[in-house]
């Protein structure tokens, strides 16, 4: 076998995957692996290659599976994880890693081993990020390095997930980072540093080394409009040469996703290969010794590894590099494909949750597939200057091996990369080389550097630059549904079937057509989203309202899309625009605001830009909201209705009409902005449901004037998400709700749904769900039955 590390990082990951599906118990796969690897003994001595070598990978597939059972118990048993305590608590441990700043708070990253809760010490060990937000009133640096011993006041932060009938994200990806739990701190003033880390340590110094090259792009690429404090220039910078991706801008992060560049900022095998040529190239001026050069590069990128503080994409890059030079240097025919298999089997040893990392998953699938892929297509390509046919294959070669990937991941289809690499590798792999000379010039002379930084700077303002020469070109990036595991699962085997001999010509043909066809499916999705019934989704989005309304056939509505006042995450993108997509939905036919307070608007400019919009409903526009002209700005183009009480509108056997808010008169005082909310009444049959945004009592008056007998609903939104200025005694009585659906954020700061609401909707009879307890609240009906599903099975 010429690839065994391969194979045996294969059935490691296979194993590791098998105990996630089946939540296996680790003495079940442990007692396997041992009988595994007697049998694969046994075969050995008798001489039987074939039946060792199955012996072997079937103990690499057990090891896998103990592994990842061991280390999920682990996880799920440690104290911290398991820390219940919600006050402030003193957190006691080592400094693993130099303070990564963010937009608007660092963070630091703590081994704990002691935590204070009322006075009480108690010996809790784990990992822990804790969040420190900045503070112009007591701007503080964190000026700490790896091994310092800290003590900070803090507060458990409990982890927020979405529940929207998909996969939580969250607790994996802590996983797969081994972080036992999130704390937040209210000042860096709470951080005090109880002991410094010791002298000799080699891990202090690097990380002091760290924190002066972050203080050096500090100093030379300030901006004090940032909420960073850099540049974007330095962010990227940053990212570039430290591997901190933190103070990337959402604009910035968002356009290097959508032109297929963001890889060049994640640091890899591209990136590792850039440094060892220019080290190469100053041993080689230097005259060193090849043999003495190649250890000198070893020593150098374990020490790399170190400065950028073991970034899992540095490591693996930093793994299969060390793989191949100590295979030269023992004269070894090192096969790049042994090489990306020990890189693999040493981390997923190391740590088996990074299967479940995308970082890890794009690495090894591009890296793979260039190896694999590259030599063939650029063989099948005419010879090009500047290596431009090379450039193109692995490009190709890349682009085939990750898009599943990222269509499952992002929901998104690029081609841009393909084009926009010939720009982005070369100015790449210059920032770097000249990034490499400023940071130690600009520490050692600080003004001769400034030239060099002003170079730097214009360099990336280029490359920067690039990710809009094909804003216009929208099929060469643009969003999808979340493509069904099967079409994903056989692009890759018929992709691999393409490397099959000639010899087998049949094969490879019907493996072509094969790849062809599950090719297209995934870049077009050509599965319609249909739905039987009228089925209405309350949707989880945290403190807001988002309501999806599928109508029977294809027609889709979706009512608002969530939003947070403060901060980047963006709730439209991330938690609505996943679960429409996994819903397999790539067209809105009515996109409807109903008020613009941030918990229903924010999320909208997001869910506008990535799917199709026929008509787009409003009743009272919002002034002075930036993010109302986002929305108009992706809205180019689409119907706009202004919709007043009154208004209606039949889609097939479906009516909705308008009940609130009246069309302003003339010189008419405007109401506050609740109560101009737009509230819709859906009817189909003998079921109905009254959608009432954020009205307050006296809209809700106001609409009773109008005449109570067509109010009558099967299922009711609690106006304003439950609040005592809401949901009247006699509203209640004429609407005769069966079901109340309360779209509420847990642990909210207003304290809602007041109590005496929720006893209210109880005493009228009316079922009572809450997106806080239940997650996503699904209700559907044929026209006279409704049923009820909620991505939250069982209430304790």
């Amino acid at each position: 076998m010429r690839f065994p590390l391969l194979f045996l990082a294969s059935c490691l990951a296979f194993g590791i995957r098998l105990a996630d599906l089946t939540a296996v118990a680790s003495a079940v796969p442990a007692a396997a692996l041992a009988a595994s690897l007697a049998a694969a003994w046994a075969f050995y001595v008798r001489r039987k290659e074939a039946a060792a070598l199955a012996a072997v990978l079937a103990a690499a597939v057990f090891l896998g599976a103990a592994l990842f059972a061991a280390a999920d118990v682990r996880y799920e048993r440690n104290a911290l994880h398991r820390l219940a305590e919600t006050t402030y608590a003193d957190f006691t441990g080592t400094l693993t890693q130099t303070p990564s700043p963010g937009l608007d708070r660092d963070f630091l990253f703590l081994r704990v081993d002691t935590v204070s809760a009322r006075g009480a010490p108690a010996r809790i060990e784990g990992n822990l990020r804790v969040s420190v937000p900045r503070s112009a009133t007591f701007p503080t640096s964190l000026d700490f390095k790896a091994g310092d011993r800290l003590k900070i006041a803090a507060q458990i932060v409990p982890v927020r997930e979405y529940r929207n009938f998909i996969e939580p994200f969250s607790r994996m990806y802590l996983k797969t980072q081994l972080l036992h739990a999130l704390a937040a701190t209210k000042s860096p003033l709470l951080i005090e540093r109880i002991g410094a880390a010791p002298r000799a340590s080699l891990r202090a110094s690097v990380s002091g080394l760290r924190l002066a090259f972050q203080r050096t792009i500090e100093r030379d690429f300030a901006s004090a409009d940032s909420e960073s404090g850099l540049t974007p220039e330095g962010a990227i910078l940053e990212t570039l040469l430290l591997g901190g991706r933190g103070r990337l801008t959402a604009e910035t992060t968002a356009a290097m996703q959508r032109t297929g560049l963001y890889h060049l900022l994640a640091i890899s095998g591209a990136h590792i290969g850039i440094i060892s040529l220019l080290l190469f190239g100053i041993f080689r001026a230097l005259r060193v010794p090849r043999r003495a050069a190649g250890i000198l590069l070893i020593v150098l990128l374990v020490l790399y590894a170190l400065l950028v503080e073991g970034r899992a994409s540095v490591l693996r890059a930093v793994i299969m590099s060390l793989a191949v030079l100590l295979a030269r240097l023992l004269e070894k025919d090192a096969h790049l494909l042994n090489a990306i298999g020990l890189g693999a089997f040493a981390l997923l040893a190391a740590n088996p949750f990074q299967l479940f990392d995308l970082g890890f998953q794009l690495t090894f699938a591009a890296t793979l597939a260039i190896i694999l892929f590259t030599p063939r297509i650029a063989a099948a390509l005419p010879r090009l200057p500047l290596k431009i046919a090379e450039t193109f294959a692995m490009s190709v070669s890349a682009q085939a091996g990750v898009m599943p990937l990222i269509a499952l991941a992002f929901n998104r289809v690029i081609f841009s990369g393909l084009l926009l690499n010939f720009i982005g590798i070369p100015l790449i792999g210059l920032i770097m080389a000249a990034g490499y000379v400023y940071l130690p010039a600009a520490l050692l002379v600080p003004g001769a550097a400034r030239p060099l930084a002003a170079a730097l700077a214009f360099l990336t303002r280029v490359f920067m630059g690039s990710t809009h020469l094909l804003d216009g070109w929208a099929f060469m990036s643009y969003r999808i549904p979340t493509p069904p595991p099967p079409v994903v699962a056989g692009y890759f085997v018929f992709l691999l079937l393409l490397l099959l001999p000639r010899t087998f010509r049949k094969a490879r043909f019907a493996g072509a057509a094969a790849f062809a066809l599950c090719f297209a499916v995934l870049i077009t999705y050509p599965f319609p989203s249909v739905s039987r019934d009228l089925k209405v989704t309350f949707i989880d989005v945290g403190q807001g309202d988002s309501i999806l309304v599928e109508f029977p056939g294809r027609t889709k509505m979706l009512i608002d899309a969530g939003g947070l006042p403060v901060g980047s995450f963006d709730v439209g993108e991330s938690v609505v625009a996943p679960f429409l997509w996994s819903k397999g939905i790539k067209k809105i036919d009515v996109l409807v605001l109903t008020h613009g307070h941030s918990d229903h608007l924010y999320g909208l400019p997001a869910v506008a830009a990535d799917f199709r919009i026929g008509e787009y409903w409003e009743a009272v526009r919002p002034a002075g909201e930036a993010a109302y002209e986002k929305l108009r700005t992706a809205l180019r183009g689409v119907p706009q209705v202004q919709v007043f009480r009154g208004f209606s509108r039949q889609v097939g056997d479906v009516r909705i009409e308008a009940l609130s808010p009246p069309e302003p008169g003339p010189g008419a005082a405007p109401p506050a902005d609740n109560d101009r909310s737009l509230a819709l009444r859906v009817a189909y049959g003998q079921s109905s449901l009254l959608l009432a945004a954020d009205i307050g009592a006296n809209t809700e008056r106001d609409i009773l004037a109008q005449g109570a007998a067509g109010l009558r609903s099967s299922v009711l939104k609690s106006p304003h998400h439950g609040s005592n200025g809401s949901s009247s005694a006699a509203f209640l009585e004429a609407v005769s709700p069966e079901i109340v659906v309360v779209s509420v954020g847990a642990g909210n700061r207003y304290g809602l749904p007041h109590a005496e609401i929720l006893d209210r909707y109880r005493k009228a009879g009316a079922a009572v769900y809450r997106t806080d307890l239940d997650g996503a609240v699904e209700i559907s009906s044929e026209g006279n039955c409704l049923k009820v599903r909620t991505a939250v099975p069982k209430r304790n």
